[in-house]
């Protein structure tokens, strides 16, 4: 998913998924500025923490993602456009295809740096990669892999604005699984970077608040007690831990400066 106007960013995924030997389309992304302030506090009305306008635009666009995967009925891997890939990922991405998983399985192929409670041992391995239940502590969707049931049931879950990253993983039907050594990195994270700017977010609004203090209150408890819930199942089952990550595996030359323009002659 992109944004129109980030050719910078558009043009760093289109060299990145040549290299790879990937095909791949870009998704609009749908634009934060279409959004009218009364819009703004509608969705946070819906959601317990400050919201920002770029977090609604971020909830749309994977919206957005869903249902054309729910229309095409294919299992479908979706990358925010400042997604960085490893040199195994199209390995990690067939191990995924090869599977005949049920319908609630969902794949995070992406590195987060807060430590995540994980199952202490993985569901399957392809040799190269892993794939581990994951519990609680997610966050982040530049990566992950869904089907068309499990798109569905998301759409029908998120009809008012949450945030994505929050909300996404704690869903009580869904089954997470989280792929090491994680094959996707968000630039932010990548160390190494000289000019990193096209690829940090910048808000451009102010933060909106729910109106009313009672029923922000009542949404958080429901979000904590969901979360509650994924926790107890970590402590049954699982361990606190870092996700693993070999960083050797990206690209040190990451080509991520615009292609230089050649002058017209007169």
């Amino acid at each position: 998913m992109s944004r129109k106007a980030e050719q910078r960013r558009r043009q760093f995924q289109s060299r990145q998924m040549q290299r790879l030997g990937l095909d791949f389309e870009f998704l609009d992304a749908f634009e934060a500025s279409d959004l009218s302030v009364e819009d703004c506090q509608a969705a946070a009305n819906t959601w317990p923490s400050p919201t920002l306008r770029e977090d609604i635009a971020c909830f749309t666009s994977h919206r957005l993602a869903w249902k054309i995967i729910v229309e095409r009925n294919e299992r479908t891997l979706i990358l925010e456009d400042d997604a960085v890939l490893a040199s195994g990922f199209a390995d990690a991405i067939r191990s995924i295809e090869a599977r005949r998983d049920n319908w609630d399985c969902v794949y995070d192929l992406e590195f987060a740096p807060r430590p995540h409670i994980l199952a202490k041992s993985a569901a399957w391995t392809d040799g190269m990669h892993r794939a581990t239940r994951v519990f609680q502590n997610r966050v982040g969707s530049a990566g992950y892999v869904i089907g068309p049931r499990a798109a569905l049931k998301m759409l029908e879950d998120t009809k008012n604005y949450s945030l994505l990253d929050a909300y996404f993983w704690h869903r009580g039907w869904l089954k997470a699984y989280q792929i090491e050594p994680t094959p996707v990195i968000q630039m932010q994270f990548l160390d190494g970077i000289p000019d990193n700017s096209a690829f940090v977010r910048k808000s451009i609004d102010r933060e909106y608040l729910p109106r009313s203090e009672l029923r922000r209150k009542l949404m958080r408890l429901r979000l904590e007690g969901i979360k509650a819930r994924n926790l107890v199942r970590g402590w049954l089952g699982g361990e606190t831990r870092p996700l693993q990550i070999d960083r050797a595996s990206f690209a040190a030359d990451l080509d991520i400066k615009p292609p230089a323009v050649t002058p017209p002659h007169y």
